[in-house]
């Protein structure tokens, strides 16, 4: 590349094409071959030059591929290209641009390349596109619902689960709420978990701190890594504490109950068994069977089927149903609740922008600005949300509205002279009402209130996103190919990178309804997503900050808060809250999506970056 510029760059390049040159010889036979045929070029005496020429082209693209845009950006027009001494090679950079129409988000390139062979020569004149390959992770949830920052319920929140077995709540931070929950396999805390209310069929509530249940419900096991306490009509199969366990009132535990610090049993409660490493004090309470390192005492008129005691035996001399001896030495073997592991996952949706096919923005003048990618009907790159009455909501190729310059409509208004758009700039918020939008990914710079209707998109927006009035939402994966590929308002306009030769193109992205929340600066904004009422969103959620739901609202996809803004708030839930996994179409699998990032601390995603080149265009000289 550069002579006049960067030497030591362009020393690496000439080292570079040098052994690329040789691999790429028979490429390069084969790229004049095809386009030999394709142009009727068959003239003999001209072969070898135009063999050596494709041969520099193709290492031409495989540079572009190890160097990526931004070290090629640097590089001047008329820059000679290096080629060894021997090739029959020799070029010179033509053209070079950032903001190419045909070259969004990269750097285009035009260069052209002689070779010479046999006292004859031939020039190939082509334009490559290059772009920075973006980090995305497919990454794969290992839980149903995963609450980061705490949860406040005052509502009710039930899981339906059909067959899949993936029906776990993970809350990093504390639970606290008097509503109740249902339906879930495993109820996780990495703080305190404190449930009044009525609960019902949860296998498992853990915690790496207390747990506190009171009112009435049934559940499977109960573990701590703290204290476990429980009143009220409470009953659990078996409880299991690294601290103390305190039943009250009327309290029971049917299988096993274990400590390894102390056991507190008040009246009216009862325990199939009864294992503790500290001291175990029962008051007119009922046990199967005990073992207990420490002391043992029964004040009143409970029972103990029988049992062994390591420390001292205290009981009423007339009280007969406490049949239990000392044993000298007595250990009991507990093993000690430990914190389960859980991989993070990092939201950023500015990393998430060229993976959709629709980006709004605003630019410097106020117009809306709309990132075009893989739509059919209409090229890559850049167009104007123009247009007014019954010609709103056109991609336009300038601000105003113009048969020959507009080209797709991307929503239809409630009527021909209602837009589905309006962007609001002191709340930096885009407000969305319509009969229908264009089914794709869809991108916003800023918030996004999503407005009554139904919805057939993967909405993601840099701030926060809210719903409001009668709204539903479902994810491209949920919705299926007739509602996607197939509708009658967009027959000639729709995703190419999700709809092909008549079948809906899997895209873990487009398991996702709602995505919120983006780094600038290493910095994060936004990320909360707020469900209003009579909501129903077919898809998975993924609010990068906290998630508040107020209404009745059912979620058809796994919900994920990441809280990263490290907020201390928590997520609120009230009124009634429904994650339906029962039935979901064959090629939508809620618990595999892209959040923009990396995840955190190892585990189960996969991630690609590879710099990206296309040959746009080329011609002989």
């Amino acid at each position: 590349m550069p002579m006049n510029r960067q030497r030591g760059f362009a020393g690496i390049i000439m080292l570079a094409i040098f052994g690329i040159v040789m691999v790429m010889m028979v490429t390069g036979a084969m790229r004049y071959i095809q386009s030999s045929q394709q142009a009727g070029t068959t003239v003999h005496a001209v072969t070898q030059s135009q063999i050596k020429a494709w041969t520099g082209v193709e290492a031409m693209r495989q540079f572009f591929y190890q160097t990526g845009p931004t070290q090629l950006a640097a590089l001047s027009v008329g820059d000679a290209i290096n080629f060894p001494t021997d090739s029959g090679l020799s070029g010179q950079l033509v053209a070079i641009s950032t903001t190419a129409p045909t070259c969004v988000d990269g750097v285009q390139l035009v260069v052209n390349v002689f070779g010479a062979a046999a006292r004859t020569s031939a020039g190939v004149q082509s334009i490559f596109c290059v772009i920075e390959g973006q980090t995305l992770t497919t990454y794969n949830m290992g839980n149903a619902v995963f609450i980061k920052g705490g949860l406040s319920l005052g509502g009710d929140i039930n899981i339906l689960n059909g067959e899949n077995t993936n029906t776990s709540f993970y809350v990093e931070g504390d639970i606290d709420g008097h509503g109740s929950i249902s339906g879930f396999s495993l109820l996780y805390s990495t703080g305190n978990v404190t449930l009044g209310g009525s609960q019902n069929d949860i296998a498992t509530v853990a915690a790496e701190g207390d747990v506190t249940l009171s009112g009435s419900g049934g559940y499977g096991n109960v573990t701590a890594m703290g204290n476990i306490s429980m009143s009220g009509g409470v009953n659990t199969l078996s409880a299991k504490a690294n601290g103390n366990i305190t039943l009250h009132s009327s309290a029971d535990v049917a299988g096993t109950l274990s400590a390894i610090g102390n056991v507190i049993m008040e009246a009216g409660t009862t325990a199939g068994n009864v294992l503790s490493q500290g001291n175990v004090t029962a008051t007119n309470a009922t046990i199967g069977n005990l073992m207990v390192e420490g002391d043992f005492s029964e004040t009143s008129n409970g029972a103990v089927g029988s049992g062994q005691v390591g420390g001292s035996i205290n009981r009423a001399d007339w009280n007969e149903k406490v049949n239990v001896s000392h044993i000298e030495g007595l250990t009991v073997a507990i093993t000690p609740v430990t914190p389960v592991s859980v991989t993070d996952l990092r939201v950023d949706a500015w990393a998430l922008k060229s993976a959709a096919n629709l980006a709004f923005d605003i630019d410097t003048s106020g117009n809306i600005l709309v990132q075009v990618r893989n739509m059919s009907g209409i090229a890559n790159g850049d167009y104007y949300l123009a247009g007014q009455g019954k010609n709103r909501d056109y991609l336009c190729d300038t601000p105003s509205y113009s048969d020959s310059t507009c080209h797709k409509k991307v929503c239809v208004g409630y009527s021909d002279s209602n837009s589905c758009f309006n962007y609001v700039s002191k709340d930096d918020e885009w407000q969305l009402d319509g009969s229908q939008f264009v089914p794709a990914v869809l991108w916003f710079n800023g918030s996004v209130d999503v407005g009554t209707g139904t919805y057939v998109d993967t909405v993601i927006a840099t701030k926060n996103i809210s719903t409001s009035g009668s709204h539903t939402i479902k994810s491209i994966n949920f919705a299926g190919y007739n509602d996607v590929c197939a509708t009658s308002n967009f027959a000639d306009f729709y995703a190419t990178n999700l709809c092909s030769a008549g079948t809906l193109v899997y895209n873990p992205l487009a398991n996702i309804a709602l995505l919120a929340g983006g780094y600038v600066d290493d910095v994060f904004y936004g990320g909360d997503i707020t469900l209003g009422a009579s909501t129903e969103v077919y898809g998975s959620v993924i609010a990068g900050n906290l998630l508040f739901s107020g209404g009745n609202t059912k979620i058809y996809g796994y919900l994920t808060v990441a809280n990263q803004s490290g907020s201390t708030e928590g997520s609120d839930f009230h009124g009634s809250t429904t994650i339906d996994l029962s039935s979901l179409p064959e090629v939508y699998n809620p618990g595999e999506v892209v959040t923009g990032g990396s995840q955190q601390g190892g585990g189960n995603g996969t991630g690609s970056a590879n710099t990206k080149v296309t040959q746009l265009w080329s011609r002989y000289l």
